[in-house]
């Protein structure tokens, strides 16, 4: 059973200390160690600083849970987050702080219907996460109520000010009471932070933790670039290939693991899944598995993976990008232990890509980039197995027992190549079959003669050379440029102009590219299979009218 005096030092309620030994939490993070008692204890406003590592969400929302009386009916903690994700994520890590309180915890984000939000909000909440822009929605709407609140979270300030938040999180700040409470945690402290503190923050003090330092000299970074669409084949070959893994891999949701998980069961690897959903009784139930390597890949969310402490993994694989330099610090921290050598992937699409440089610098770490294995690779790797068990065995001689039943065999079929190629056939069946892998693009043949771009919303891919401007380009992966008549005029910029083609729509953001907002018009592009699904559905929404969306002209 964990120790958990550290924490108990830091003034938590029994009632606190119970939840984080049920979650296997064993003592603080530097951050978590700071500003625990000073949330917990002084009046002030707090400026959390810590690059890497581990704990954000535990020093903010242990004492949110410890301060905010449950079932008040009024929204006692706004926390806001750069991402759709994190909001996920931050709602989840705080909801499993609050198993033993009826806190209410809602999570407000681009993306959702917003009726569904609206419901929820109107049933009473205690504690909203949600992204800027969003939360702007529900203020205008007058859905969301935060004149009675008492804290405000700005949880990767630095990130959600690099994505154009600014004048959204002043009008939030704006809008809250002035007697709040401010807490920002930011990896960085850059000049807008500094001037968002000076003139929304009152009496504040900064809390600065220094960097984790990985053991980068046993774990070696690599990173694949492929499309979305190939990640799991990917994924399935890095398992494949590898003589004994033994790891985890990471994704951003439930549905997520779960999907992921299954999928690589009915690919023959032994895997199962680990998140949120899992009653206690379950989760400690797949992590003995894993521990004892009846299962031997664990297909976890951040959250669900929190205070897991397993020896000798080697590997750690990020099917999906982390959110920030900690949590890439923390997942690929858990191989390479005491000593001995370890492996971080890291699958990325190319939209992904600035990120990832993002990811290596704040993160100070190299992460080298090498390609998917081949089919004939992952084959020739699982023969080569085949062929070390076939000779450890011959090896041992523990198989007298079977001479007679050989003998009567090489006695019908006396071509021993063919005997053995017979039993090799009964024992792997068609693992050795290459149309068991899908084909996967080769990423760096569809960049070449490619330029990289980053667009208005800070999004990325590639055009070719001397195209990146032509209207109505469809590239050879399918994306198609469409117009719509709104633009500035419409109080549309990038962002807005997303989130209002996915609720329109259905189509999800991330498929929304290339985005340039005019002032009475706008241009984006989507993969050419979803174009027709979006020109269908704003033509039925016309009633025999011009369309807002059509194909755009090309110059």
């Amino acid at each position: 059973m964990p120790n958990l005096a550290k924490f108990r030092d830091l003034g938590l309620s029994e009632m606190m200390i119970e939840c984080l030994r049920k979650k296997g939490f064993e003592e603080p993070t530097p951050i978590q160690a700071k500003a625990i008692p000073f949330l917990l204890t002084k009046d002030k406003d707090l400026i959390g600083k810590a690059q890497t590592g581990t704990g954000k969400t535990g020093a903010f929302g242990i004492p949110l849970i410890e301060k905010v009386i449950p079932q008040s009916k009024k929204i006692q903690a706004l926390i806001l987050v750069p991402t759709r994700e994190l909001a996920i994520q931050v709602t989840e890590e705080i909801s499993s702080f609050a198993e033993e309180q009826k806190t209410s915890i809602v999570a407000v984000y681009g993306g959702q219907p917003i009726e569904r939000q609206i419901s929820r909000l109107h049933r009473g909440v205690d504690i909203v996460v949600g992204t800027p822009g969003r939360i702007i929605d529900h203020l205008e709407r007058k859905t969301l109520d935060i004149s009675k609140v008492s804290y405000v979270v700005l949880d990767e300030a630095d990130e959600m000010l690099n994505m154009g938040f600014v004048e959204d999180i002043e009008r939030i700040l704006q809008t809250a009471p002035k007697n709040r409470r401010t807490v920002l945690f930011s990896a960085t402290m850059p000049s807008h932070i500094e001037r968002l503190a000076k003139n929304y923050m009152h009496d504040y003090e900064i809390i600065s933790v220094a960097s984790d330092q990985i053991s980068k000299s046993n774990i070696q970074q690599i990173y694949f670039e492929v499309s979305q669409a190939d990640k799991f084949e990917a994924l399935f070959r890095i398992i494949d290939v590898e003589e004994s893994f033994y790891g985890m891999v990471f994704c951003r949701t439930k549905v997520d693991a779960d999907e992921i998980a299954h999928k690589l069961f009915n690919r023959g690897c032994r895997a199962e899944a680990l998140h949120g959903d899992l009653s206690q009784g379950q989760r400690e139930k797949v992590l003995q598995k894993f521990r004892s390597k009846q299962i031997t890949t664990l297909v976890a969310t951040d959250v669900a993976a929190r205070g897991i402490d397993i020896d000798n993994l080697t590997h750690v694989i990020n099917f999906s990008l982390p959110q920030d330099p900690e949590s890439y610090v923390h997942r690929i921290g858990r191989t390479g232990r005491a000593g001995k050598s370890g492996i971080a992937i890291t699958l990325i699409t190319p939209s992904e890509y600035r990120k990832l440089i993002s990811l290596q610098r704040i993160a100070n770490t190299k992460i080298t980039k090498q390609k998917v294995p081949n089919v004939a690779e992952v084959i020739d790797s699982k023969k080569q197995r085949i062929r070390n068990s076939l000779q450890e065995i011959i090896n041992a001689g523990d198989f007298n027992d079977l001479d007679s039943i050989a003998q009567e065999i090489l006695n019908e079929n006396p071509d021993p190549k063919i005997v053995l190629s017979a039993l090799l056939k009964l024992a792997f069946k068609d693992e050795l079959n290459a149309k068991n892998y899908s084909e996967i693009d080769d990423i760096g043949a569809y960049k070449k003669n490619k330029d990289f771009y980053y667009d208005d919303r800070g999004m990325s891919g590639y055009r070719p050379i001397g195209e990146q401007d032509k209207r109505g380009y469809v590239d050879r992966k399918g994306t198609a440029r469409l117009f719509i008549a709104k633009g500035r005029n419409d109080r549309m910029d990038p962002r807005k102009l997303v989130e209002f083609i996915e609720r329109e729509t259905g189509v999800n953001q991330r498929f929304i590219d290339d985005v340039k907002v005019m002032d009475s018009f706008s241009f984006f592009a989507v993969p050419f299979e979803m174009a027709e699904k979006v020109l269908h559905t704003f033509q039925a929404q016309s009633g025999g009218k011009k369309s807002l969306v059509s194909r755009a002209k090309k110059k």
